[in-house]
């Protein structure tokens, strides 16, 4: 672990997970540290990346200039995915008496200002539980805008997925669930639920605390005038790659048995259960890693870092 940088009295706790993208995760950090005025306290988290990740992170912050910031290096022996991972920042920012605790991606690419109107919302309603931005892809279209629950494949929405953003005079709206690629939640309220469930591992986690967060009496808020660049999948290989394949389709059967409704289950038969046979001949290697997913999230067989070795390498 790099020793600790003094810094000013933090508010925001931010917490920043590497996962064999060390390059990326410099690059995000940069933006965070150049773009807030407020000072920050931010762990760097390396999730077991076992590449050389975490030492070429430790050189990197050790010529950093951090400002008023205060930064540090959490270097985990293992994959404890992205649930577990943030759950051990969860309680670095409680102990740090932060009450705010920002969980980004480090596909991000975060311009200048972009915290401060997520602060002020939070701070100003103790109803608000999580604050989010726009989502863009790096071509400017959305890549969410809040997610919702829904009776379509995988069984949820990114919100104005692939549009042009809403103008920034639009809204703000409550919704399901904010992505966890970038969000400000209220520590207190991370607390209260129990933080993030790490049985999901990586994907459905952020839905699955948004729900919890909502069934506790918070409310989930999309802020459209807050905009962020997110390249995603970066760690996972991307959006069609069997690892993601896999873990959604495992983590979603066990999303539908903790939370699922009727029409949820039913929603998952026809959108996700019956075209499989046709996936298969028209996209076989990620269709055999959805199938594989299913019939291991019926079983109830939890996420793991097994899958991300032998899906991922």
């Amino acid at each position: 672990m790099a020793e600790p940088r003094p810094g000013g009295a933090a508010r925001v706790a931010a917490l920043l997970l590497n996962f064999r993208r060390a390059d990326l995760t410099r690059q995000c950090l940069a933006d965070l540290l150049a773009g807030s005025a407020e000072p920050l306290a931010v762990l760097v988290i390396d999730n077991g990346s076992a590449d050389g990740s975490a030492e070429a992170l430790q050189q990197a912050l050790a010529t950093m200039a951090f400002g008023p910031h205060h930064v540090e290096l959490l270097a985990l022996q293992e994959n404890l995915g992205f649930a577990g991972g943030m759950n051990r920042g969860i309680a670095w920012a409680r102990a740090r008496g932060c009450p705010f605790t920002l969980v980004l991606n480090n596909d991000l690419r975060l311009p200048p200002g972009w915290l401060d109107p997520l602060v002020a919302a939070l701070g100003a309603d103790a109803r608000l539980g999580a604050v989010g931005p726009t989502l863009v892809h790096p071509d400017g279209t959305v890549w969410a805008e809040g997610g919702a629950l829904a009776a379509r494949p995988n069984g949820l929405r990114l919100l104005g997925h692939g549009r042009k953003p809403q103008p920034q005079r639009h809204g703000p709206e409550a919704v399901d669930f904010l992505p966890a690629a970038c969000v400000l939640y209220r520590t207190a309220a991370l607390a209260e639920v129990g933080g993030f469930d790490a049985g999901y591992f990586m994907y459905w986690e952020d839905v699955d605390l948004g729900v919890r967060l909502v069934a506790r009496g918070y409310t989930n808020l999309w802020l459209p005038w807050v905009r962020v660049e997110h390249a995603a999948g970066q760690s996972s290989g991307g959006g069609r790659s069997p690892l993601r394949k896999f873990l959604m389709a495992k983590n979603a059967l066990r999303f539908l048995r903790q939370h699922g409704r009727w029409w949820q289950w039913l929603a998952w038969v026809v959108c996700d259960l019956v075209p499989l046979p046709v996936a298969l001949l028209l996209r076989p290697r990620s269709a055999w890693a959805k199938l594989a997913g299913t019939w291991a999230g019926l079983r109830g067989v939890p996420a793991t870092a097994a899958d991300v070795r032998r899906l991922l390498g």
